[in-house]
């Protein structure tokens, strides 16, 4: 006769088995709450068993529990240093987190192992998802601190550009915004005197704030925006085709005080819009009172591409990127190499956009297998016995410290033992990790990451 108990044990078997068929039965790693109750009961049998803990870290990396997932791969890592796919996981499970210096040591150390090509393809893919993630993130900071960025003066020396605005007609040009944009930014950058903000980085913050404040914030006004990314010059500009050819202006405006302190502007042909370019970063330069070297001029005279059509291909692959269509990005900058093979800037952006739509497309459990599967030359563990994990953890991470290192003792986590009178039980001390005591790890709810282990064992009457 079947019992109340058996009855909900069979009921959960089938709703299981339902939800795999209506999945296609495709593994994710999330796991019904009865499954991972009884997983985690049998990880409590065996609290150091290395797959038990593996099967729980993928099931409480799937739920978003990422401080749960990184205390059981901390158990798996610490017997199977070389286990790749835990690894894997133990980089998705940091940038859940959001600790992206940890997360792109992980992703590293996995690459130094000299893997095969379509794992290294995963993994510079998930590094460039992974950089856009941490500029968005540090834009969201930035602005949570604005009253006090505010009252820091920024460098004078640091320039932002913003993207252009098209103010003409021909929807076909407005993707130019970007593109020149990225073109004054590789000029100046070739003046030593001055620091870039990465492109990149300015438009995280520019869509954070359309986000966070829609309405409130304009951000060709620039000297805010300035502030916020410690730019004391901001270059702003505007274009517009008239009669076949191209009116381009900007301005160079002090985030100090939103002051202009310099202008160019300039009026030709569209297929001369480099030379244009030119004439108004040289206007800008010398409004401003910026020595230039003989090299420096060289450097800032050389154009990308001679092909307008391969850099108007190429800003509309920056415009793709930048709304995180790697796709269409992809297939625009691989045209734009085509119709110049000579444009690198178009043909390396190509390549980090291919890596980053496969890494984009494939899910976590997926790259965590080809990762797995993907077995370089090198041995994860050979350098310094703890893995080569250790010295980079020591280079990135604020504390110097090495997860694999720090990790307790074997012994110390099989240590929980019940206590002689049967009323409860004895467990380790759940201790931090080494890695976050100084970088604070706190997940996206602000809850702090420990790295411990807790056993419930319920006796049965």
């Amino acid at each position: 006769m079947m019992t109340s108990r058996s009855r909900a044990l069979a009921v959960a078997v089938v709703c299981a088995l339902l939800a795999a068929c209506a999945t296609g039965g495709a593994s994710t790693g999330a796991l019904s709450p009865v499954d991972l109750a009884a997983l985690e009961a049998q990880r409590a049998q065996q609290p150091t068993n290395p797959d038990l803990n593996l099967r729980l870290a993928k099931a409480y990396h799937a739920a978003n529990r990422f401080a749960a997932a990184r205390a059981a791969l901390a158990t798996v890592l610490l017997q199977q240093p070389d286990n790749r796919v835990a690894r894997a996981y133990l980089g998705f499970t940091y940038e859940g987190l959001e600790q992206f210096d940890s997360a792109r040591a992980v992703y590293g150390e996995l690459l130094a192992a000299r893997p095969t090509s379509e794992v290294s393809r995963l993994l510079n893919g998930r590094l460039a998802l992974l950089a856009r993630k941490e500029l968005h993130a540090a834009a969201r900071a930035s602005l949570a601190r604005e009253v006090e960025l505010s009252r820091t003066p920024p460098d004078p020396n640091t320039v932002a550009v913003f993207p252009f605005r098209y103010t003409g007609q021909d929807s076909s040009l407005r993707p130019l915004e970007r593109g020149l944009a990225a073109l004054v930014v590789s000029d100046l950058s070739h003046v030593r005197s001055m620091r870039l903000v990465e492109r990149e980085r300015l438009q995280a913050l520019l869509d954070e704030m359309r986000l966070t404040a829609s309405g409130r914030v304009d951000p060709t006004t620039g000297a805010r925006s300035g502030h916020l990314v410690g730019a004391g010059q901001v270059v702003q500009g505007q274009f517009q085709d008239l009669q076949g050819g191209l009116r381009l202006d900007a301005t160079m405006v002090r985030a100090s005080d939103a002051q202009v302190a310099a202008t160019g502007s300039g009026r030709d042909q569209l297929n001369l819009l480099f030379d244009l370019e030119k004439s108004v970063v040289f206007q800008l330069l010398t409004k401003m009172g910026v020595p230039l070297t003989p090299a420096e001029s060289i450097a800032i005279s050389e154009r990308p591409t001679r092909d307008l059509q391969a850099f108007l291909l190429y800003s509309r692959g920056l415009e793709a990127q930048d709304r995180g269509d790697f796709q269409a990005a992809s297939a625009n900058f691989r045209a734009a190499s085509q119709r110049d093979p000579s444009f690198q800037a178009a043909a390396q952006q190509a390549q980090s956009s291919d890596a980053a739509q496969s890494a984009g497309g494939t899910p976590d459990n997926s790259i965590a297998s080809i990762v797995g599967g993907g077995v370089g030359e090198g041995s994860i563990s050979s350098a310094g016995g703890s893995g080569q994990l250790a010295s980079v953890l020591n280079n990135v991470v604020p504390s110097g410290a090495s997860l694999v290192d720090q990790l307790p003792a074997g012994d110390e986590i099989a240590g929980a033992q019940t206590n002689s009178s049967g009323g409860g039980t004895v467990t380790p001390p759940s201790r931090p990790d080494p890695v976050c005591e100084v970088a604070g790890c706190q997940g996206p709810g602000g809850n702090p990451g420990l790295i411990g282990t807790i056993i419930i064992i319920i006796r049965r009457p």
